[in-house]
């Protein structure tokens, strides 16, 4: 989304998109908010990076609460992000202090729901 609204990815399996760079299933860039619950991210893919979630300039914070990241590949050696942001993430049920909130994020993982 370019430009856009509030987008929110709620209840559901998103499974093998792909983004020819980066974003294999949400690029977001200067657009509003992006919220995701209840999703479980399996086999996307970005070339470059962020092969679920690419995050530039968002106005709000990012909402992750009760979602899966599993077997997303980014990069030519998966060496590129599962989500790229620049901005802090709200994980609504953090894993603890040593989970980070901006940045990117590598490999399996999972938010559990509070």
């Amino acid at each position: 989304a370019f430009f856009g609204g509030a987008v929110s990815i709620i209840g559901s399996n998103v499974t093998s998109c792909s983004a020819r760079y980066n974003g294999g299933v949400n690029y977001a860039w200067d657009s509003e908010s992006l919220s995701v619950a209840g999703v479980d991210f399996i086999d996307n893919r970005a070339d470059t990076s962020g092969s679920v979630l690419y995050l530039d300039k968002l106005r709000q914070r990012t909402s992750i609460s009760d979602a899966s990241f599993t077997g997303n590949t980014a990069g030519d050696d998966n060496d590129g992000a599962t989500i790229q942001t620049d901005k802090p993430i709200d994980w609504d049920c953090r894993l603890g202090s040593w989970m980070p909130r901006k940045g990117s994020f590598f490999g399996d993982f999972s938010v559990p729901e509070c």
